[in-house]
């Protein structure tokens, strides 16, 4: 067998159907600010859920993340590791911030009507310098 065709029955096999988009989530532009990789999961229940993202500056100043919001959610404040809470998160300039699973994210509670796997979720975010840009971020279930 070709190698060709091993990594298409490896990718088959997975089931990623090795599409290089597949999962890469929501992204939008604002002044020298790329957010990408945006994504939400399914919430356990209305109280909480959490949303992750990538955000790239190709400025030569520094941003900073002042909030989040989301019309679904009454909350929404980062947290780090450790879940302790962050006033804003720092985007270095020419630098990137990653917001995942098991390190800082944000968090996202008191749900008005939770979003399934599958539907979107929109989300602001305003930047102390670039202003504000909004997503509408797949949901997943847990570990997709």
């Amino acid at each position: 067998m070709t190698r060709h065709a091993l990594l298409l029955l490896a990718c088959a096999l997975a089931g990623t159907g090795c599409r290089k988009d597949a999962g890469a989530g929501a992204s939008a532009t604002v002044g020298d600010l790329v957010v990408d990789h945006a994504f939400a999961y399914e919430p356990i229940t209305a109280a909480s859920g959490a949303a992750y993202f990538r955000v790239r500056n190709s400025g030569s100043v520094a941003d900073t993340i002042l909030e989040a919001s989301s019309p679904v959610a009454r909350g929404a404040m980062f947290h780090g590791s450790n879940m302790g809470h962050l006033e804003g998160l720092e985007i270095p300039a020419g630098g990137e911030i990653e917001l995942k699973p098991g390190a800082t994210h944000l968090m996202l509670s008191d749900f008005s009507a939770p979003p399934a796997a599958g539907d979107s979720l929109v989300l602001t975010l305003r930047f102390a310098h670039a202003g504000s840009l909004t997503l509408k971020l797949p949901v997943r279930r847990y570990g997709q």
